[in-house]
């Protein structure tokens, strides 16, 4: 056996980072939660839980059904404007399994593997990309805008009483916090505009993504960049349905929140404090230090509450509740995501089969 047909040794050290990178993310979520149980009580959030109203609660899960819902159609609308035609139930599914990801994977990044799961639909790559980062823009930047409308209402909503003394570089806290959400949102819009429609941004994040740390994980669909500068383009054209759809989303959202803040008997909060906080609270579930958040955002989601005079039992209960009911739902994706990597498998390269001894006559 000559040295080019001896099998590549395994790399069990790139394993082994991986593997310790991960480890430290979870010891690191479960300590937040853990500082998040001590600070609400267990008592109080075991009481909250308990009194949990069924109706409102079901009314939620409807709600984010119809968000699912509207995410479907709008990709759809996108996709059409490259040429693309999908069907609505096949991509019902493949955005789930796009939530469901995002929900396990820090700062909700495993969203862009959404393209994976439109594959059984041979949708091509390159245009479910470019799809995937101009709907992400423009969804970042109108909670931009959310975020600012949260400022604005809390700056006027919350006795000055409310407001925490401590500061962070001469900040007060809670306006830090916020600042920073905004700052992470507008981040993630400029960064995602740039590799949308930038031809400079779009040939720098091709080297990017061509590396052999990204292909091994993403199947190399992140390489496939000439065709997405085109359909980047295309894309562009559908910024207002975009635009629409997520208002429409956003809406939605704010009803899904209001309807579990009812469930969980919270009446201090009317529908446009949900509407306009929930941009700015979510912004924390892409601090990509915990998967999707988890711990960071639902500290949050406390924070902000006791400045509206929510108590920590039902403030907390709502957090828990919250994330756990995305979770759920998005295990309607499961299916797709086994259906998916099970492709993927059997799409690698057979292996030669020997020729057949030749026989005399």
């Amino acid at each position: 056996m000559s040295d080019s047909e001896m099998p590549k040794p395994a790399r069990p050290q790139s394993s082994a980072k991986r593997i310790l990178k991960i480890a430290v993310q979870v010891v690191v979520m479960v300590a937040i939660f853990a500082a998040l149980f001590w600070y609400i009580g267990v008592d109080s959030l075991y009481t909250a839980l308990l009194n949990i109203k069924v109706e409102y609660l079901a009314l939620a899960f409807l709600m984010y059904f119809g968000i699912n819902i509207f995410f479907t159609i709008r990709l759809r609308r996108v996709l059409a404007k490259g040429g693309v035609k999908t069907t609505f139930g096949k991509t019902l599914l493949a955005q789930f399994a796009g939530m469901l990801t995002s929900d396990v994977t820090p700062g909700r990044s495993g969203y862009i593997l959404t393209p994976v799961y439109l594959k059984d639909q041979n949708v091509p790559s390159s245009k479910a990309l470019s799809s995937i980062l101009g709907i992400q823009t423009v969804e970042f930047l109108v909670k931009v805008l959310g975020g600012i409308g949260a400022a604005i209402f809390l700056l006027q909503t919350v006795p000055a009483s409310n407001w925490p003394s401590a500061t962070i570089l001469g900040v007060n806290v809670t306006f830090f916090v916020i600042g920073l959400g905004i700052a992470l949102m507008l981040t993630g819009a400029l960064l995602l505009a740039a590799v949308s429609w930038s031809k400079r941004a779009i040939s720098i994040f091709d080297r990017i993504a061509n590396s052999r740390y990204l292909k091994r994980f993403t199947g190399g669909i992140m390489g496939k960049l000439e065709d997405y500068k085109d359909s980047g383009q295309k894309t562009r054209s559908a910024i207002p349905e975009i635009f629409l759809l997520t208002m429409v989303c956003w809406v939605l959202k704010g009803f899904e929140w209001y309807f579990l803040g009812l469930a969980l008997g919270i009446t201090q909060i009317p529908f446009i404090g949900y509407f306009l906080i929930h941009p700015l609270v979510t912004a924390l579930a892409f601090v990509p230090i915990t998967p999707a958040g988890a711990g960071v955002q639902e500290f949050g989601i406390v924070g902000i509450f006791a400045l509206l005079g929510v108590a920590d039992g039902p403030a907390g209960a709502f957090a828990i509740v919250a994330r756990g009911m995305l979770i759920i739902e998005d295990l309607i994706g499961v299916p797709q995501v086994v259906k998916s990597t099970s492709l993927i498998f059997s799409r690698k390269k057979p292996q030669a089969t020997p020729p057949m001894p030749s026989t005399t006559a």
